[in-house]
């Protein structure tokens, strides 16, 4: 056994520690008192505590215990004249000590450890590793924040890191933010691939010389897929990060068969925003070889702008779409109108994983392979979890390249709600101050869960900055994508629309939240929008920072904090999931794709080469059975109901709500407004109201309990006459039913919804709308949420047309089609 003999010299008291076999636990607690004799200091009183109790023995074994250790420990930092004593009192037993460094904080505890140059240092001294651990858990645990397992243990390796707790514990306050602490890791830039010579490509040589004025080598990505066969034309699907390039694959294949005659280019993206931004990009930079581009984005029937001067029609060389704006071309049986296919481009095609619209994206491209069997299709994505088994199943070869253009960092900073908008501003001016080698100045998106909060954020920040979100109409977007583009907004405030690819080059994001409305990011959201951090030809780094809120949750059932949800993001990795869809998707793409072929057998062959398992016997006789389309043999052809269906995009129930409406001899606005609600609006003046009731109300006018707070007799009187004569008209207009479960029985938002194709129908456009509102109920709205409603208005009165006129209601369809013309404009 080895006994070491630890001595604590303190003013009032001398402590006593032995200590067995280095534990750090002593065998017991002894006071000693020492008194002056003839011979010097010697010990007097001898007092051993043991499990709080304390015990006088005779002051022999305290000499006892001295001879038999073989080592004595007097502790530093002492009083200097007990020290001294002690010393005195040794050399008298012709012992001696050795003066050494302990942790102040086991000896509170009365434990021992010792101190080196490896200990943690805290408040002007050091302490051991053990107390630093407990002094960190014990202020993480006396904080309102209540931080979750997975932050303590994140906070807990930052101080094993930095050996450094009054550092950490500045992690608590993120208004001094340490950007060496806040930071997770740090992606390399990619490996040194050298690109290949534009020069030397086999393409066009006016298209090579427009390339090269841009730049005279590849990328290593597009490097990569042409030495792949790309200009030979070689199907491809490309996955690399954000930035690399693979927007000019596309070009480069699509240009170039454009140039050699092989066909026009389709151009596929999943959003509107980044169809008129490909639309812009294209027009300006290949009209010059001659070669044009046009929109297809759906519906777009609503008349709102003078200025809209893109090129719509299909004979064009290049036709930029969403996914479904090119789908209702095939749908409705245009598929000869787009002419001779070349190439096709399908963007963000891990969307075909999404669980609302993969099912309309596998369908589309079934659909073109079948009508253009001789394109080359090109797949891009940053975000695909299995690219290998991705490309198997599009049948294409993957062009997979892992590295980034630039470095990025990232960091996560915990911080209570009401710190963010502090922080955020000092990170948007740091990074906007700061000028990279490339001429740029650091511009920042903030992604946030909703679009109030795009605003919201937007004028809290004390500088210029901007909202974007799919609300606003395309002039504001516009407005903003070219701002931000010239470098002259420092800051975007956005939802997920960013995400998907719209061109920002931004050098830093920061996330305001860690969810998209009420439900967490998953690992591909959020590699989507982490990705946006960096453009190499703006920028030497990107910065992305996780502003995360321990225990904050945005629904009750919600198992993760945003503190946890945080670490699992930034520790995770994309998870595949598995394709498929239900009874009602698969048979509106059976529908679609007997759009494009009367043979059983072709579909057949169409829908093998789609991701989820198809049983067409069982869904074509359902089909036929419904009446939607007429089999005989091999051959099938969609009855007149059944072509509306598909090409309206009607699910087989909508399909029918919409048939029994008309058989029933429905009004059309009574019936489009059962169809679709429309819902997206909020109380313009709710922190008035907030303020007035001393309650916090929900901005969403149709949301939870904001209708019953609000029209309580006595919270109205509180509100001044002109707020309550507002609400007393919403409330007139349309919460007057008599339904049992009113307000929550949807009668209200049929009516509201209805109202609004009533003012559209007077002449409003989405703005003068949205103005009346606020006008009339002091309620306000998106104007773009309004042209998306109204678009989709007008589609369900074109299938109600279609299907009054199939069904000889002469009245009805009349009806329909006059009202489609009023909200057309």
């Amino acid at each position: 056994m080895t006994l070491w003999i630890l001595i604590i010299a303190e003013r009032s008291k001398i402590t006593v520690l032995p200590i067995k076999d280095k534990k750090k636990k002593p065998l017991f607690v002894g006071e000693l008192v020492v008194q002056t004799t003839s011979s010097g200091p010697r010990p007097h009183k001898f007092k051993v505590i043991k499990d709080r109790k304390g015990e006088f023995h005779p002051p022999s074994e305290f000499t006892d215990l001295l001879r038999t250790a073989q080592r004595i420990l007097i502790a530093k930092d002492g009083d200097d004249k007990q020290i001294s004593t002690i010393i005195d009192m040794l050399q008298g037993f012709q012992l001696s000590a050795d003066m050494v460094n302990v942790c102040r904080f086991c000896l509170l505890r009365n434990m021992f450890n010792f101190l080196n140059r490896k200990s943690f240092r805290y408040h002007r001294e050091k302490i051991c590793e053990e107390c630093a651990k407990e002094e960190l858990s014990r202020v993480l645990m006396s904080s309102q924040l209540h931080y979750s397992e997975e932050a303590c243990e994140r906070l807990e390796s930052i101080l094993l890191k930095t050996k450094d707790l009054d550092r950490t514990l500045l992690m608590l306050s993120p208004e001094e933010l340490d950007h060496e602490l806040t930071r997770f890791d740090s992606i390399a830039a990619s490996k040194d691939i050298s690109g290949s010579k534009i020069k030397d490509l086999p393409i066009n040589r006016k298209f090579k010389d427009l390339l090269i004025e841009k730049s005279e080598t590849l990328l290593p990505v597009q490097s990569l897929s042409v030495e792949s066969g790309l200009l030979r034309g070689q199907n491809q699907l490309v996955t690399s990060v954000t930035a690399t390039g693979k927007t000019l694959i596309g070009e480069l294949a699509g240009i170039e068969n454009i140039l050699r005659k092989k066909g026009k280019l389709l151009y596929l993206v999943p959003l509107v925003a980044l169809a008129n931004q490909k639309y812009d990009q294209f027009t300006g930079r290949y009209s010059g070889l001659g070669i044009n581009t046009s929109l297809r984005v759906g519906s777009a029937r609503i008349k709102v702008s003078k200025n809209d001067r893109s090129r719509r029609t299909l004979d064009s060389d290049i036709i930029v779409g969403t996914y479904e704006g090119i789908d209702y071309v095939l749908r409705t049986g245009g598929a000869d109108t787009l002419g001779h296919i070349g190439t096709v481009v399908v963007d963000e095609v891990h969307t075909i994983e999404d669980a609302e619209r993969g099912h309309r994206l596998d369908g589309v491209i079934a659909r073109l392979k079948y009508v253009a069997p001789d394109a080359q299709f090109i797949y891009l994505s940053a975000t695909v979890a299995k690219p290998a088994l991705m490309a198997k199943k599009l049948g294409t070869q993957l062009i997979e390249y892992e590295y980034r253009p630039v470095p990025i960092e990232r960091h996560l900073v915990f911080c209570p709600e009401h710190s963010k908008i502090k922080i955020m501003t000092r990170l948007v001016r740091e990074e906007f101050s700061k000028v990279s080698s490339k001429g740029h100045k650091g511009q920042t998106i903030i992604f946030t869960n909703s679009r109030r909060n795009c605003h919201r954020i937007s004028e809290a920040l004390p500088m210029y900055s901007a909202p974007y979100h799919a609300g606003l109409t395309s002039e504001e977007r516009k407005k903003v994508e070219i701002g931000f583009g010239k470098g002259k907004l420092p800051v975007v405030v956005t939802t997920a629309a960013l995400a998907a690819g719209v061109d920002f080059p931004a050098s830093q994001v920061i996330f305001e939240s860690l969810a998209m409305g009420i439900e967490w990011l998953n690992m591909q959201e959020f590699l989507q929008m982490l990705g946006r951090a960096g453009r190499p030809d703006y920028h030497d780094r990107g910065e992305v920072v996780l502003l995360a809120v321990p225990n904050k949750r945005y629904t009750g059932n919600q198992g993760d904090t945003e503190d946890a949800m945080a670490l699992k993001l930034l520790k995770g990795e994309m998870l595949h999931t598995s394709v498929d869809y239900g009874e009602e998707e698969k048979i509106e793409e059976i529908l679609a794709t007997a759009a494009v072929t009367s043979s059983v057998s072709d579909l057949k062959r169409i829908h093998v080469n789609m991701l989820a398992d198809y049983n067409v016997n069982v869904l074509l006789k359902k089909l036929e059975r419904y009446k939607f389309l007429h089999k005989k043999s091999d051959n099938i052809a969609l009855t007149r109901f059944g072509k509306i269906a598909a090409g309206h995009f009607l699910s087989v129930s909508r399909a029918f709500l919409i048939r029994d409406a008309v058989l029933m001899e429905q009004s059309p606005l009574m019936t489009v407004s059962n169809l679709e609600f429309f819902d997206a609006v909020y109380f313009k003046n709710a922190a008035r109201i907030s303020a007035a009731l001393n309650i916090n109300l929900p901005s969403r006018v149709f949301q939870g309990a904001s209708l019953d707070i609000l029209f309580e007799g006595e919270n109205m009187e509180r509100l001044d006459i002109s707020l309550r004569d507002q609400l007393f008209d919403f409330a007139s207009d349309f919460l007057t039913c008599n339904c049992k479960g009113s307000p929550y029985c949807g009668c209200a938002e049929h009516k509201f919804s209805e109202k609004i194709i009533h003012i559209r129908a007077e002449g409003y456009d989405p703005a003068g709308i949205v103005r009346k509102l606020e006008s009339l109920y002091g309620i306000t709205a998106y104007p773009g949420d309004v042209l998306g409603y109204l678009d989709n208005v007008v589609r369900n009165l074109d299938a109600v047309e279609m299907i009054a006129k199939a069904y000889s209601k002469k009245d009805i369809a009349s009806e329909a089609h006059k009202l489609k013309k009023q909200i057309e404009g």
